[in-house]
């Protein structure tokens, strides 16, 4: 299944830098806020603008926070969306516009999900929850994962069943050379969008997930 992804999860996980520009006394810490974004990259491959769950999409200006935090300006494959938790703030200016000032970005899970391929086993080594929420376009999580610098394999299984008027994924789990040490936070973000004509109105999303404390659990929403 291509969609398994082997990570490496490293205690303590510092996933949004955040520090203060300015240490004077007349510094104001900015008014930012943290979502679940996409960034979108130009024809060169550099960060050019935020987009939000609601539809807003804002120019970026990197901050100098960003910039010491990767050392460089990052490029990416260009003219590409990418799924990023990001640390921001909306500043207005004398042109009447408004730019996302970005201090932080933060690596999320995103991946369309797949069916196992026949004969392999859907393994669901047991995590915590911590939210689970629906937005535009997106199923969103936040888990837990108990950890010790190892490698975990990752997945988001297409396991609907047949005849289902809806779709069903699971959360693929499996620890490959860890110990259960340290809760560290996975972040999580299925794109709903290549399933839109399996998800029409009267339909059902599940998310299915090994917790902890609840063995295998189901999210159900109503489309």
């Amino acid at each position: 299944m291509k969609a398994i992804r082997t990570i490496l999860l490293l205690f303590p996980v510092l996933i949004l830098l955040c520090s203060c520009e300015d240490s004077g006394d007349d510094y104001r810490y900015p008014s930012v806020r943290t979502d679940f974004t996409r960034i979108a990259t130009d024809s060169k491959g550099k960060i050019e603008h935020l987009l939000l769950d609601d539809g807003g999409c804002y120019r970026v200006h990197l901050t100098r926070d960003f910039l010491e935090a990767y050392d460089h300006e990052p490029t990416y494959k260009r003219d590409t969306l990418y799924r990023f938790i990001s640390v921001y703030e909306l500043v207005g200016t004398d042109q009447n516009d408004t730019v996302a000032y970005l201090y932080a970005l933060g690596s999320i899970i995103s991946s369309v999900p797949a069916r196992l391929p026949e004969g392999e086993s859907l393994i669901q080594d047991p995590v915590y929850l911590q939210s689970i929420w629906l937005s535009e376009g997106y199923l969103n999580f936040v888990l837990e994962v108990k950890a010790l610098n190892g490698k975990h394999s990752i997945a988001f299984v297409d396991t609907t069943p047949e005849g289902m008027h809806g779709k069903e994924f699971t959360f693929y789990h499996k620890v490959i050379d860890d110990v259960e040490s340290y809760r560290q936070k996975l972040y999580g973000s299925i794109p709903l969008t290549p399933f839109r004509d399996s998800l029409g109105q009267g339909d059902t999303l599940r998310f299915v997930v090994n917790l902890y404390d609840k063995g295998d659990t189901v999210y159900a929403y109503p489309m």
